[in-house]
């Protein structure tokens, strides 16, 4: 089996209680059937506090009871896991144990990466010398025979990930400005497809977000913020700076890589590109506003605005889909 990761991929690692945020904090956190029957299985006093926070969501699935303020029923006052503690990692669910890692699986091919919902994956990202680079390794395992389906599938992947590369190799052209980068980027993929691409205006834009459907009051309060100063910002001002050229090339790079590579299933290759296109101006109006609210933009800053995106919009099927596929008018 063929894996493709970020260069950085295993670099990282959860700064567990030293994060600014929790994502132990606000989720729903499923619990997978063998975890279940692992927990079913303990005899121990503090398994019976497990199975006593376990319930059976809306949609059938089982997760645990949330604490005020949505807090993990095992998240103690220090920010550490009370399961990690007491029965050790393995005993967490999978949900638990993964994030913020994500997978694609291709015949013979998994592709991996660490999801910028979290605030040390969108840090290692921007704040490392180069800009990424995807590696490959083979784990010796013995690959079946491709049925016809799999070929094509396995076909259509080689094409797909040969156009991400592209991109990225535009994306990571320092003689090129961002608008230099994303206007080829655009043109290849129109080239590529025959299809007219628009990038929806700063006001589309916002109301396409509106749309979705929000983690928390606080991502609500922060659209309505955005569309009340949506003229005032000067997105302009970030695109011609060469900090922000690198930063924001970096941004859209990793989130085409993770996003493309899925229009080898449905070949969905222009409305991918626009989804994520849209995505990174959608940061840098986030990040537009931090400099006008604040009077400056860190780096702290910048991976704030990245996360809630990634937080809001690609930890939902229904929000990713319904920007990529919708139509907001």
């Amino acid at each position: 089996m063929i894996y493709v990761k970020p260069d950085f991929y295993d670099d990282f690692q959860c700064i567990c209680g030293k994060c600014t945020d929790n994502c132990c904090i606000g989720w729903e956190i499923d619990i997978d059937d063998f975890t279940y029957e692992n927990y079913c299985g303990m005899e121990t006093a503090f398994a019976e506090k497990i199975k006593g926070n376990i319930i059976i969501a809306p949609d059938g699935s089982r997760c645990f009871k949330l604490r005020e303020n949505d807090r993990c029923p095992f998240l103690n006052e220090d920010n550490l896991c009370d399961i990690i503690i007491n029965c050790g990692e393995d005993a967490l669910c999978d949900i638990c144990r993964e994030h913020p890692r994500f997978y694609e699986w291709f015949p013979g091919v998994t592709e991996c990466g660490v999801g910028l919902s979290c605030e040390e994956a969108c840090r290692i990202l921007l704040e490392r010398e180069a800009f990424f680079q995807l590696a490959e390794y083979n784990d010796g395992e013995e690959i079946e025979p491709l049925t016809r389906d799999e070929v094509v599938e396995s076909d259509m992947y080689i094409l797909t990930a040969a156009l991400r590369m592209s991109f990225l190799e535009i994306l990571s052209n320092k003689g090129l400005s961002l608008e230099e980068k994303i206007v080829k980027i655009l043109e290849k993929t129109q080239s590529f497809t025959g299809e007219s691409i628009k990038i929806k205006n700063d006001t589309r834009l916002i109301k396409a977000y509106e749309e979705t459907e929000p983690i928390d009051c606080a991502w609500t309060d922060f659209l309505n913020t955005l569309k009340t100063n949506l003229e005032t910002l000067s997105v302009s001002l970030l695109m011609n700076d060469e900090e922000s050229n690198e930063l924001y090339s970096r941004a859209l790079g990793y989130i085409i890589y993770r996003h493309f590579i899925k229009a080898a299933f449905d070949k969905s290759f222009a409305q991918r590109v626009v989804f994520c296109v849209e995505a990174l101006r959608f940061i840098m109006l986030s990040d537009a506003l931090t400099l006008k609210e604040k009077g400056a933009l860190t780096i702290r800053g910048r991976i704030n605005s990245i996360k809630n995106w990634s937080k809001q919009i690609e930890y939902s099927n229904e929000n990713t889909e319904l920007l990529i596929y919708g139509d907001v008018l």
